[in-house]
């Protein structure tokens, strides 16, 4: 287990989580088109919207709209500079973490990282 501090302050941007199951049909709206965030897309469905990464949809041939691959939340993670983090899994410029000060788990920009190495 590799420990990483926050070196920039984070704070959630989207109050309300888009969650997603395995199996759930999204509506799928624009790809990010910021170099460092590629790989998200914006989705909808009956559970909300938010952006996902790429990698847990089926596409339609038009990829307009999907079927959900694995369970998802979009949950973010509010952290201080200081803050030590566990980084359980990374995608597409972005961590899910479990910060170690507050107990919470959450997705947090990769760039809130000094030298951040996989």
């Amino acid at each position: 287990m590799k420990i990483f501090i926050v070196r920039k302050s984070y704070r959630t941007q989207y109050h309300k989580p888009l969650i997603l199951e395995t199996g759930d049909e999204v509506i799928f709206g624009e790809e990010e088109k910021e170099e460092k965030w590629k790989g998200w897309i914006w989705a909808e469905s009956e559970k909300g919207k938010g952006w996902a990464p790429v990698q847990i949809f089926e596409f339609s041939p038009d990829r307009t709209i999907g079927k959900v691959l694995e369970n998802y939340t979009a949950q973010e993670l509010d952290a201080d500079v200081g803050d030590e983090v566990i980084i359980k899994k990374s995608l597409n410029g972005w961590s899910w973490a479990e910060n170690l000060r507050s107990k919470k788990e959450g997705w947090i920009p990769d760039e809130v990282f000094e030298n951040l190495e996989f």
